[in-house]
This record gives structure tokens, sequence and C-alpha cells, in this order.
């Protein structure tokens, strides 16, 4: 009974393990795997036998670029993740929530991606999430006071104050999730939302306060 013969040219799925024939392939085009359907780069790093360089021809088609633009994405937050499995990070549903102070909300998110070597983007995301914050204040105040807000249904001042919040909170969750939960499946631990609570309380009461000694200050 004869047996199949061993591919000579060939390199293993990295999702299935599967063997892959590259006879005809060269390194840096893409490959499908028989096994799992997708599409998968061929490196050298996984070749094996004497699989040809890349060339330059008419390029990728649609699909295969937009295959191998997942399979970078997939790898760089690999790389992430294993490079933060010691750190500290808040989790994605607290960020969502604290959306209802959404100062907060960019404070917790920017603190994981600086804590995920963003530093930059996190500190741009946090003075963003308190000059938002500022800004909408002064702007229903000043609305309040100038506006017959009585001629607005009830509904609509309802969901200007609900939409705004929620937006920001999609914003800020989404832009570190990705990489948070790729260094949380390589072992980085949760952070304490004991202060992160507290600090959100007092300035909540803080600012009701402030708001309705001012309203009456202005009303006198």
């Amino acid at each position: 009974m004869s047996t199949p013969a061993t591919l000579s040219l060939r390199m293993s799925c990295p999702g299935c393990a599967a063997a892959i024939d590259l006879t005809g392939r060269k390194i840096g085009d893409s490959a499908r795997c028989p096994g799992c359907g997708k599409l998968q780069v061929v490196l050298r790093s996984r070749a094996q036998g004497d699989v040809p360089p890349a060339v330059v021809t008419g390029g990728l088609s649609a699909e295969e670029r937009g295959e191998v633009r997942d399979a970078l994405r997939r790898i760089k937050l690999r790389r992430v993740g294993q490079g933060r499995a010691h750190v500290e990070l808040y989790p994605s549903w607290a960020i969502f929530t604290a959306g209802v102070q959404f100062y907060l909300a960019a404070i917790l998110a920017g603190q994981n991606l600086i804590a995920l070597g963003e530093p930059a983007r996190g500190r741009r995301l946090q003075v963003a999430g308190v000059l938002a914050y500022a800004l909408l204040g002064a702007g229903l105040l000043f609305a309040a006071r100038t506006l017959d807000l009585e001629a607005v249904p009830q509904v609509a001042r309802l969901a200007v104050l609900a939409v705004v919040p929620l937006v920001f909170a999609v914003v800020c969750t989404q832009a570190q999730h990705a990489p948070a939960q790729a260094a949380r499946e390589h072992g980085a631990r949760q952070a304490s939302l004991l202060l992160p609570g507290l600090v959100g309380l007092i300035l909540a009461i803080a600012q009701a306060f402030a708001v309705y000694f001012l309203w009456l200050r202005l009303d006198g």
C-alpha cells in the first residue's frame, strides 16, 4: 500500500498546525491552509525547504491584503501581551461604567495605555477627557442660563445628557481593550478599583454642590 509523499516545501499553519504546501510559492506570498482555510503569510522562519525569496509581482488581492493586515495585527497584539504580562490593568467594564463621568473613563483608559507601553497616547486621551468634560459642563451651564430649556422636550434633553457620556465611554473602552485583553491572556492582573471609585464619588459630590451653589448665586 502506498503512503502519501512528504512535502519538501512546506510550513506549519500557526493556527491549526496543518502542513501547507509551498510548491510554487515564494517568501512573502500567502498560502491558504488546507486545515482551517485561513490565508497565512509565507515567512522564512516558518518555511521548510528551499523556498525562493520574494520577487516583485502584481501584488496581493484585496482579500489577501486584508488577511495579511489581520495576521500582522494579531502578531503585534500577541507581542504586546507577552511583553506586558506583569502589569496591572483596569477592566474594560469598569472603564465603560466610568463613562457616566467620562473624564474618569478617559483617566482609567489612559492609565491602561500607559501601562501597555503607549504613554503619549494614554496622556492625550486623559487630557482630552478632562477638557471635554469641562467644555461640556460649561456649555450646558451656558445653555441653561441663556436658552429657554422649557421649550426643549424632556426626551431630547435626556438624550443629550445620555448619548454624550455613552459615546465617550465606548471610545475610551475601545481605545485600550484589544492590547489590554492580550496582556490579560498572558497573565496581567486586575488593578484595584477602590481608589478610582472613591475619587469618582468624591468628585461627583463636589461637582453636584458646585453646580448647585453656582446656580443659586446666578439666580440671586
